[in-house]
């Protein structure tokens, strides 16, 4: 489905407390215009320049109020979700959010999660590095990289540790079987594949800052995912 979103995308800072409000206005049922009515005044304090914020609510909107074909019944499930969700629910709520509509957050965070396989803090050189090696030597990408990991910060995702490095903040624990596979479908959105094994998506590089239990993903339960084909050792699954 990532042929028809864009390259980068989420291409600004974005703090915690925005994605909150962009989320409540969509839970409380406000339609897209009242949305963007209401993020304007919202973010008129928050953020210096017209183009400033309206590119950062063009990314609240699109994470949040607006739906790609596919889309719509995994963000009204997101937004139910969030309705009924504590603090640490909703940080993976916008994860999940930003994994579904932006193939370039989800690229970021496997080359992250795999850099904090291997060691415990990350420079930001070496990360800018694996991104320009995956995702292309732009200076529009290496700009979209450092906004990604100053949002991820302001999330307490990541924390500072020391210049231009990072580390890996306090693991979100994730519980509650309907939140899980939520939250691991939104790697169908914005794969390359139609379908994908199970073990590929519980073990994706993409989960790094959260504790997901294992045998709480219920293909079986879900309105937004199906079993395509089950054989020994490996069920893939597609989007239904």
């Amino acid at each position: 489905m990532n042929n028809k979103k864009p390259l980068v995308g989420f291409d600004r800072y974005v703090e915690k407390t925005w994605m909150d409000q962009v989320a409540k206005l969509v839970v409380d049922g406000n339609e897209l215009n009242d949305v963007n009515e209401k993020l304007d005044e919202f973010l008129l304090p928050l953020i210096n320049g017209e183009t400033s914020r309206r590119k950062t609510k063009n990314i609240l909107t699109a994470t949040w109020a607006k739906s790609m074909a596919g889309e719509a019944l995994y963000k009204q499930e997101g937004a139910a979700l969030f309705a009924n969700a504590n603090k640490e629910d909703r940080l993976a709520i916008h994860y999940g959010m930003s994994i579904a509509t932006y193939p370039f957050f989800m690229s970021l965070s496997k080359i992250l999660g795999r850099l904090f396989k291997l060691q415990d803090e990350v420079s930001n050189t070496e990360f800018y590095r694996r991104v320009i090696e995956v995702v292309g030597d732009r200076d529009s990408i290496k700009r979209a990289a450092a906004r990604y990991l100053q949002s991820l910060i302001e999330w307490g995702v990541l924390e500072p540790s020391g210049k231009a490095t990072v580390k890996l903040g306090a693991k979100v624990q994730i519980v509650g079987s309907d939140l899980i596979t939520w939250l691991y479908a939104s790697i169908l959105f914005s794969s390359d594949r139609d379908r994908l094994s199970i073990d590929d998506i519980t073990s994706d590089p993409c989960w790094f800052p959260f504790e997901i239990p294992h045998g709480y993903f219920n293909v079986n339960e879900s309105k937004i995912i199906e079993i395509i084909h089950k054989g020994i050792g490996s069920t893939l699954i597609a989007l239904s």
